[in-house]
């Protein structure tokens, strides 16, 4: 029998935390609807790197998405983007016309900006979602005033799911000890037990696996980091840091989540790197990690659910979806999820949508 729920899914290659959060929302839903009924599809390409999301679909695009014969089409992740309709807006119609329902489901605003909102907003007023289930409080009271008359959930992230559906590999005995440190735009803090100079470096102190520690940051890569992405990659070029393999007795693993474009200058240069575009190896990564430190949300999300503690290095609203989960102390310092309290939110979830589907 095919599936009935077409979860919309991909880009793994450029983004592995995708991966991340279409897994564990698929075992999700696999508990409201059945695991047979729900599979994947793939995502619009103009979601793709290096392409002005704004301009839509490639011309000659085969919208198979809307030719298939489903009951519910599913979105996820950060999708209230002020190119939503750029995306979805063909599909939706086809989709409508044939009374399939839509959900956004572990949703969430991109950049939450005025101009955003206003876009998502005149969207989803046009192609009304017969569900919303949001990953934040923020995307969650934003939408509930916004698109009235559609049902709607404050739940969290599909990511935290990930445990449930990748089963990672037990590394030999023998092996040393890992923290990931998972850094892509902003640069990888050095880490010392003396204070660095705050005239050349952006520092903070915090404790790390129960010592405190110094943290610090070129002042000038720092700047260009929060300046723009272009600024931050080009930066990049310059960081001829020697940042060491090892902390503590811990070997440093440096995952990079995005696989594509494979900048191989950028992955490979300091000891510990890590790049696939497949999830199963993140997951053994953050699965046995002692500390992850990471500026991706979803290593901090992966790392959260393996129930070892992380720490949050961005200022991308994004990380909205930690408060979720009472997590909001994550920029500052580590911290750990409690099991129970991701269990009642998880059951929490299936059961509102049970209730609503």
């Amino acid at each position: 029998m095919s599936p009935r729920v077409a979860i919309v899914a991909g880009q793994w290659g450029q983004n592995v935390g995708n991966a991340f959060f279409n897994l564990g929302g698929r075992h999700l839903l696999g508990q409201v609807f059945g695991p047979a009924e729900v599979g994947f599809f793939q995502d619009q390409p103009n979601y793709r790197t290096l392409h002005d999301k704004r301009r839509g679909n490639p011309a000659n695009h085969a919208e198979l998405v809307a030719d298939l014969d489903i009951d519910w089409l599913v979105l996820q992740g950060p999708v209230l983007n002020a190119w939503m309709a750029a995306s979805w807006e063909s599909a939706f119609r086809r989709l409508a016309a044939r009374g399939v329902r839509v959900m956004l489901h572990s949703a969430a605003f991109f950049k939450f900006t005025p101009r955003e909102i206003a876009a998502v907003r005149a969207f989803l007023e046009a192609y009304p979602p017969a569900l919303i289930v949001t990953r934040d409080p923020r995307s969650h009271a934003i939408l509930r005033d916004r698109v009235p008359g559609v049902p709607s959930h404050d739940g969290i992230d599909a990511g935290f799911l990930l445990p449930e559906v990748a089963r990672p590999f037990a590394l030999a005995p023998g092996t040393a000890p890992h923290m990931a440190f998972t850094f892509d735009r902003y640069p990888e803090p050095a880490i010392s037990d003396r204070p660095f100079d705050p005239a050349r470096h952006t520092t903070r102190q915090v404790t790390l696996l129960g010592k405190p520690r110094h943290l610090g940051v070129p002042r000038r890569l720092d700047r260009l980091a929060h300046a723009s992405k272009i600024r931050a990659y080009l930066g990049d070029l310059t960081d001829f840091r020697r940042l060491p393999a090892t902390l503590d007795g811990h070997r440093i693993l440096r995952p990079e989540h995005r696989f594509y474009p494979h900048v191989t200058h950028k992955i490979y240069r300091r000891p510990g790197a890590l790049a696939s575009d497949e999830p199963w190896s993140y997951a053994t990564v953050y699965a046995g990690a002692r500390l992850t430190l990471s500026d991706r949300v979803h290593a901090c999300v992966a790392a959260l659910a393996y129930g070892n503690p992380a720490m949050l290095f961005t200022p991308s609203p994004r990380a909205a979806l930690f408060e979720r989960l009472g997590l909001d102390a994550i920029r500052r310092q580590p911290v750990s999820l409690p099991r129970e309290r991701l269990d009642a939110a998880v059951a929490a979830q299936i059961a509102w949508l049970r209730a609503h589907v």
